[in-house]
């Protein structure tokens, strides 16, 4: 029961991390920074049309796979609860 409960916060957390990606892209741009690999030199960026959209679909497809995860753990915590009572 205690490593489910670790796994259910795990998954939160990189739920978290997950939506605040693209913040710590642009965060990390404005900064000077190279968008963690996604800009080496941004006076002379050349991103391909498609990276913004892949990048969403990667983060969109794990966000949904990990809040499925997370459903059925939540499932299987709420049976073993059930096992347990006493009425």
């Amino acid at each position: 029961m205690f490593l489910l409960r670790i796994i259910v916060f795990l998954i939160l957390v990189s739920l978290l991390i997950i939506l605040a990606y693209p913040l710590l892209i642009i965060y990390d741009i404005s900064r000077g920074g190279n968008g963690f690999g996604i800009c080496n030199d941004l006076v002379n960026c050349v991103i391909p049309i498609t990276e913004g959209p892949r990048l969403l679909i990667i983060l969109i497809a794990s966000f949904f796979v990990l809040v499925f995860l997370l459903r059925i753990i939540m499932k299987f915590i709420n049976s073993l609860n059930k096992e347990k009572s006493i009425l």
